[in-house]
């Protein structure tokens, strides 16, 4: 519900499947998606539109075949995003794909990154304290003199 007393259309439209969830986080998943107007189609198949996926990767078969079919492919940060901000925020933004790897990038362990140009939750998604690397949300940049 929003503030308002009606019901948030915020998922209008979307036949979502949720596949790799746990009980607890797929109810919670299911829960905001339906509250925001989504249909819960239930077991993965053809009728849905959005395949919100949890511990696959972007790789495995499942997700494979959904993108191959026209299907949104999306983790539960999506969810939480769009539902946070009352409105769908854009799926294809890498930050809503499933991982290529689930335990990361072998080697980068000991990388330190930071971020400009991030705000909010995004910030807040892939923020790391200090900095041995600069990731700009839009490029340009500003010469300094020695």
């Amino acid at each position: 519900m929003m503030e308002s007393g009606l019901p948030s259309k915020t998922f209008s439209g979307v036949r979502f499947a949720l596949v790799g969830f746990n009980p607890t986080d797929g109810n919670t998943i299911r829960s905001k998606l339906m509250s925001g107007g989504g249909v819960d189609v239930g077991q993965y198949s053809q009728e849905y539109t959005h395949l919100i996926v949890d511990k696959l990767v972007y790789d495995d078969p499942v997700c494979v075949a959904a993108r191959s079919s026209g299907k949104v492919v999306v983790t539960g940060s999506w969810v939480h995003h769009s539902f946070d901000a009352g409105m769908v925020i854009d799926a294809h933004s890498v930050l809503y794909r499933p991982l290529r790897v689930l335990n990361g990038i072998p080697g980068a362990k000991s990388l330190i990154v930071c971020l400009t140009g991030y705000q909010r939750q995004d910030r807040e998604d892939i923020m790391v304290c200090s900095s041995s690397h600069l990731s700009c949300l839009s490029y340009g940049f500003f010469l300094l003199s020695p």
